[in-house]
């Protein structure tokens, strides 16, 4: 597994949020067994989801970057940075052999664990291709694999890090066109992403970002909101597939959050110019955006 680093840079700064309140309540949810612990079964992503998980599946790693303390702090871990990241798996192209044309690259949701994130990123690069995308799709690991709190945050802080990935990887590819799809809580990876980019000025990074069932307030994404600004400035466009009867973000996001999930609900308030929503009420279930009955024949009609 190689490691990367970037100069620390600038990014956008933390502000105390609904969330950090949340965690001084955070018991009241616990007791629910809402989506407070990894072994919910109603959570959003799939832990060691499949029978053999295709462990060279290449992907962008932060896997092991990210710790809690005892106390329930979430903390960097020795020798890693803000922004640093690895690979894993086979080569990717740009990285490891030629480029090609375009790359894309998948945020899994949370509650996965190495193996789950592999299954899960591996099955949206086959049901990308299984629609028509003949590009490759790699994947983006997080440590998606603590209480909903912990990887609320850690989910964040990866934005800079994917961030750092791109920018370095545009430079030695500026030919390559590079899109960015997420699932679930991984949605707050490539919008932070966004944020990132925004930040320090690469605003011609990204051609396109994809939210699928995002675990983000539908606010946030509005111009009003944390997101916005930074959405129409950093990607060339910003889609989001949502549905009403998701039963995860329907019932265990409004009541870990106190909110509306932007994949339940479309934006809340004054979208950016680039943002278009997608109701996809035809999609089985939370975990099928990116399956082969799911909504991924949609989002590469969009490319």
């Amino acid at each position: 597994m190689s490691r990367h680093t970037k100069s620390s840079s600038s990014s956008p700064s933390t502000t105390p949020s609904r969330r950090s309140v949340l965690r001084g309540v955070g018991a009241v949810v616990v007791g629910t067994g809402a989506i407070a612990t990894a072994s919910s079964p109603v959570s959003a992503g799939k832990k060691g989801s499949c029978d053999d998980p295709p462990m060279s599946y290449p992907r962008v790693t932060t896997r092991g970057h990210f710790d809690t303390t005892w106390y329930g702090s979430v903390v960097l871990t020795d020798g890693n940075t803000a922004t640093n990241f690895e690979y894993a798996g086979d080569g990717i192209p740009g990285v490891h052999t030629d480029p090609e044309d375009e790359l894309l690259i998948h945020a899994h949701g949370w509650n996965n664990d190495l193996e789950g994130g592999v299954c899960s990123v591996s099955e949206a690069g086959e049901t990308f291709a299984a629609e028509g995308y003949d590009s490759p799709v790699v994947g983006y690991s997080w440590d998606a694999d603590f209480g909903w709190y912990n990887a609320t945050e850690i989910a964040e802080r990866n934005g800079a890090k994917l961030a750092a990935f791109l920018t370095e990887y545009a430079d030695a590819n500026p030919d390559v066109t590079l899109r960015v799809c997420s699932h679930s809580l991984g949605a707050r990876v490539a919008l932070s992403a966004l944020q990132s980019l925004d930040a320090w000025g690469r605003t011609d990074v990204v051609e396109s970002t994809v939210l699928l069932g995002g675990a983000a307030d539908d606010d946030a994404v509005s111009m009003a909101g944390q997101y916005g600004s930074s959405i129409e400035a950093a990607t060339g466009r910003l889609d989001n597939y949502w549905m009403e009867d998701d039963d995860v973000l329907d019932w265990a996001y409004s009541t870990a959050e106190w909110g509306t999930a932007v994949g339940a609900a479309g934006v809340d308030g004054t979208p950016p110019e680039n943002y278009t929503d997608h109701n996809v009420d035809y999609v089985p279930d939370h975990f099928s955006h990116y399956k082969e009955d799911g909504c991924l024949h949609e989002v590469v009609d969009t490319f």
